[in-house]
């Protein structure tokens, strides 16, 4: 669906608004696109809001009460709710793409998931990708239109190669039609987000991870302090089917859930890790088949939480396609995570209290050593 042009006087005062507007000439844009709003223009409305979003326009300014102090800025979000609502009431779908989000978070109104729910099918209807997306993480809507995977993973590796020689427009225009995936096509671009994130000269750093569900991230690993442990959530649909989860730390981390120990340990190449450098081992877990099966005696080999963090494993609610593992380490990089496919072990992260980075490159497999009679 495409919105009609507005008037020529009308696209007039909105291109003069929008040259304001790149200038940092915020209240002559405001007039301007008032002016085309007054004359009925949707997109005018549309523009006001942005204004008030995104440019911080007529915002509150709170001072520091500490001379080194950085001045808050509040946005007028009630304001942009409102000149988004004028504009999907007049019919812009991206309008009622913005109006369903802010009604579900209850940004600069009261929330609203009823309304929410229907402004976001109506943009939806509309085209919006953003709105199916919407739909998709806050009410569990699937289109039902996802692209086949074979065609998904083709336009994945058309992005990762434009992304990693540059950040253009054509880049943002292929993630946009990437994150309309299924579960499983976005935990695909989530490994390959961070497989690339600290490439030389790449933009894989300007993309987030997606959420999926339950505001839990579609990146390979995801991280939390819980008590004095650190908490590692790993999104097994994310790592090759043929991989292996890797730790280079393995006194101090305790499998509690989805994973199986093997007694195999690698040993790799960690020079292009950070300041990490020389030889390192980690050893290997496999996810454990049955898992969630209590009864059936499949849970015997895996290892308990022996920190205390009463309804950890309830209150994350994890799946079949998730693992957690508690760090007990004190040590400031306490733990390396990894996956081990083929004859290369891939470092995705390095933990530390509070915060995480990844390595540059994949390290080097010389052995897999295998220890007999471990459980």
């Amino acid at each position: 669906m495409f919105f009609k042009k507005p008037p020529m006087n009308e696209q007039a005062q909105l291109e003069k608004g929008l040259a304001f507007e790149n200038a940092g000439k915020l209240d002559e844009a405001f007039n301007a696109y008032k002016k085309a709003a007054d004359a009925g223009s949707a997109m005018g409305m549309f523009a006001i809001g942005n204004l008030y979003f995104y440019k911080q326009y007529q915002a509150a300014k709170l001072p520091s009460l500490m001379p080194w102090g950085q001045e808050k800025v509040i946005p007028n979000m009630k304001e942009a709710y409102n000149w988004f609502l004028k504009a999907a009431e007049a019919g812009l779908p991206n309008a009622m793409s913005n109006v369903g989000v802010m009604l579900y978070s209850g940004t600069g109104c009261p929330k609203d998931e009823v309304q929410s729910r229907q402004w976001l099918e109506k943009a939806a209807a509309a085209g919006v990708a953003q709105a199916e997306k919407a739909l998709h993480d806050f009410f569990a809507v699937d289109s039902g239109e996802h692209m086949p995977d074979e065609e998904y993973d083709k336009l994945l590796d058309s992005f990762c190669a434009l992304v990693a020689e540059q950040d253009t427009p054509e880049a943002r225009q292929l993630y946009d039609k990437l994150m309309n995936g299924t579960e499983e096509q976005l935990s695909r671009l989530g490994w390959r987000l961070a497989e690339g994130s600290y490439r030389v000269g790449g933009g894989f750093f300007e993309y987030a991870f997606p959420n999926i569900r339950k505001n839990i991230s579609s990146a390979p690993l995801s991280t939390f302090r819980c008590g004095w442990a650190s908490a590692i959530v790993v999104n097994l649909r994310a790592f090759p089917k043929d991989g292996a989860v890797t730790f280079a730390q393995p006194n101090q981390v305790v499998p509690i859930w989805g994973i199986r120990e093997t007694g195999e340990q690698v040993e790799y190449d960690g020079s292009h890790f950070g300041w990490i450098g020389g030889r390192r081992r980690a050893r290997v877990l496999r996810p454990a088949p049955g898992f969630r099966d209590l009864e059936a005696g499949e849970r015997s080999p895996l290892k308990y939480c022996g920190v205390d963090v009463p309804g950890l494993l309830q209150f994350l609610a994890l799946t079949e396609d998730e693992a957690l593992f508690i760090d007990t380490g004190e040590k400031e990089y306490s733990v390396e995570v990894g996956c081990l496919t083929g004859g290369d072990v891939k470092v995705l992260m390095r933990y530390t209290i509070d915060g995480w980075d990844q390595g540059e490159a994949p390290a080097a497999v010389t052995n897999v050593i295998y220890r007999p009679g471990a459980k």
